[in-house]
């Protein structure tokens, strides 16, 4: 078996400069000087190495929302992984390891294998991805296997500083799929799962979750701005975050609100609903309303009102995911109380979801709301074993502050996944 590595050589300038200042990486590429490097929000470390690889200075800076700089190289550290030699900005001169909050946009191949190599895939579920000319998800395809197996690889790259192999054989033929590491040939099986509801039973609320073994529940409401909705889900598709949502009717009626409920729908490995109502009214006080007023009573609504909002928004929920929303529920600006609660379980939703983690990313910085930093970082710092944490699909920063909370939460021990999940 032979590999060809597609790394190019730096030209013979830089890598002396490598070298004085200590470092010999294993492998560097490419050569040009101009690689645009993503830092995604959140707090970022640069190092200075010596020659073995040891650090010998970090530097910890916090970047409120997504930049782009400049780097000079990519490169191997022993026994630390690879990163990037940043040419621009505060970390002008500074190492930063690779990962999804760290990368060189789009496709990095590290090697190639003339001919095919065999990829180990434990027992377990996968998803598959195709990418478009930009390096977006084009397609997924998902399947389980019962028992260990293999496939054949015929590259090993980088997607978005995600490790992928590019499978040649069986299943997954012509499609990437995530490995465990950037240089171990072991496929990534999803770690959480959408199991279907849990039945209606009696009347609960929640806001952490009973039964956590080391998860939480990252929730997205649907009822009001829809951009960046799309966008959220498909990097929630990227790094496989099993997700439940709450969508208004009246939102997911619109043509973009039914883009997101049908991409939402189209993977059930990962996603779940629950209902938000159809207006989005104040069932506790009265008010409200989203996209308009118009359609909430001023005051307290009856119960047949109430029972009428669920049951509408249902119908739009299931035409456009195929998944039962019932007996999971959110009540709009988190006004429930007894009345409210008996009126949706004549609805059928006997299981309501408060939160313990408020985000409030649906409020823009300039209102006073939080940067993409400050949301990762309040997710990440407080959330607990069982965290219900709130979200919006309309969100202001949320896009921009899923890589480094995902990171970061993942790196704590604590794997996001369904209410359903965490229930079961």
């Amino acid at each position: 078996m032979t590999k060809r590595t597609s790394q190019a050589r730096l030209p013979a300038l830089l890598l002396a400069a490598l070298l004085v200042g200590g470092l010999v990486p294993a492998f560097v590429a490419p050569a040009a000087a101009s690689l645009i490097v993503r830092l995604e929000a959140g707090p970022q470390t640069g190092y200075r190495f010596d020659a073995a690889g040891k650090v010998l200075q970090s530097k910890k800076i916090t970047v409120p929302s997504p930049i782009n700089v400049s780097a000079s190289a990519r490169a191997w550290i022993a026994g630390r992984g690879t990163h990037l030699r940043v040419a621009s900005g505060t970390f002008s001169g500074w190492w930063i390891k690779e990962s999804m909050t760290a990368y060189i946009p789009g496709l990095v191949v590290n090697a190639t294998y003339r001919p095919a190599v065999r990829a180990v895939f434990p027992a377990g579920s996968y998803l598959g991805y195709k990418f478009d000319a930009g390096w977006q998800i084009a397609s997924t395809k998902r399947a389980v296997l019962s028992r260990d197996s293999a496939a054949t690889i015929s590259r090993r790259a980088v997607i978005h500083g995600r490790p992928f192999g590019e499978v040649v054989n069986g299943i997954w033929a012509g499609y990437w799929i995530p490995l465990a590491s950037p240089s171990v040939l072991r496929a990534q099986a999803l770690t959480c799962t959408s199991p279907g509801h849990v039945g209606a039973g009696n009347q609960q609320v929640f806001r952490v979750l009973p039964g956590a073994d080391s998860q939480l529940a990252l929730t997205f409401d649907m009822g009001g701005r829809l951009n960046p909705g799309r966008d959220i889900v498909n990097r929630l598709i990227l790094d496989r975050v099993c997700t439940t949502f709450f969508p208004t009717g009246a939102m997911g009626a619109t043509p973009e609100g039914q883009a997101i409920l049908m991409v939402i729908g189209a993977h059930p490995e990962l996603f779940e609903v629950g209902n938000h109502t159809y207006h989005h009214c104040n069932l506790r006080s009265g008010g409200g309303g989203s996209p308009t007023t118009a359609s909430c009573p001023k005051t307290r609504p009856t119960n047949s009102f109430i029972a009428n909002q669920m049951t509408t928004a249902a119908a739009v929920i299931r035409a456009a995911t195929g998944m039962e929303p019932a007996p999971y529920w959110r009540a709009p600006y988190g006004a429930d109380d007894a009345g409210v609660r008996n009126a949706v379980a004549s609805a059928g939703y006997t299981k309501t979801f408060g939160w313990d983690v408020d985000t409030i990313d649906w409020r823009p910085v300039a209102e006073g709301g939080p940067t993409a930093a400050q949301i990762a970082d309040k997710v990440a710092v407080n959330a607990v074993n069982g965290s219900d944490v709130l979200m919006h699909l309309g969100g202001f920063n949320t896009y921009d502050a899923l890589p480094s909370m995902v990171q970061r939460l993942r790196a704590r021990g604590l794997t996001p996944t369904t209410i359903s999940q965490i229930l079961r």
